[in-house]
């Protein structure tokens, strides 16, 4: 909320209670603090909107929503027969169909053994030298960082990623670090939660 032109939500007079709301610092609380903000938006410091109006932009189309959705990511990795030497290269990427801003990055690294069985490869397994967003570097720095950072398990890793329009690449370059024997494969596998414009 701002007082320098942007929508005020709420004003019991226009059918919300404004009680809580937070003006530059301020919080406005009860009947003196709801007249404070009348009297500046009667002299155009800011607008107050109606809850009915809430989802309505100035020109009066209504905005969409923005939800939850899962956005998959593609591997692409080749693993010759014979096996291989470190570091095994790939990458994943995803290309949205809307609007979107991804928030939490899940990814797992399985590696499937010849003798049979499996073994997690998240440890072993690291994002370099960053994940991309167009031509936008999410992260402070690039740097190795491992698939087990984003496990399905893990938690306090909600990420500020660029929003993309539609169409826009993200793109996650990975290395596998050990050796792959032969007959031993990688599977990788990730998605993207953020917010879709629907």
């Amino acid at each position: 909320m701002d007082t320098m032109g942007m929508d005020v939500v709420g004003d019991d007079e226009m059918g919300e209670d404004i009680d809580g709301e937070d003006i530059d610092g301020l919080d406005v609380v009860g009947a003196r603090g709801k007249g404070l903000m009348r009297a500046l938006a009667k002299h155009g410091h800011f607008r107050i909107k109606s809850k009915a109006f809430r989802n309505v932009s100035p020109q009066g189309v209504s905005t969409p929503r923005e939800e939850l959705d899962p956005l998959p990511l593609t591997t692409v990795i080749s693993v010759p027969a014979g096996g291989t030497t470190s570091p095994l290269p790939g990458f994943l990427e995803a290309f949205p169909q809307r609007p979107f801003r991804g928030e939490r990055i899940v990814l797992s690294a399985i590696q499937t053994l010849a003798a049979g069985g499996f073994v997690a490869a998240g440890d072993v397994t690291v994002i370099s030298p960053a994940i991309f967003v167009g031509a936008v570097q999410v992260g402070a720095t690039q740097g190795d960082m491992p698939f087990s950072l984003f496990a399905a398990t893990a938690f306090g890793v909600r990420l500020s990623i660029p929003p993309m329009g539609q169409g826009s690449r993200i793109f996650i370059p990975f290395q596998f670090r050990p050796n792959l024997a032969a007959g031993d494969n990688l599977i990788i596998s990730g998605s993207i939660i953020g917010r879709a414009v629907r």
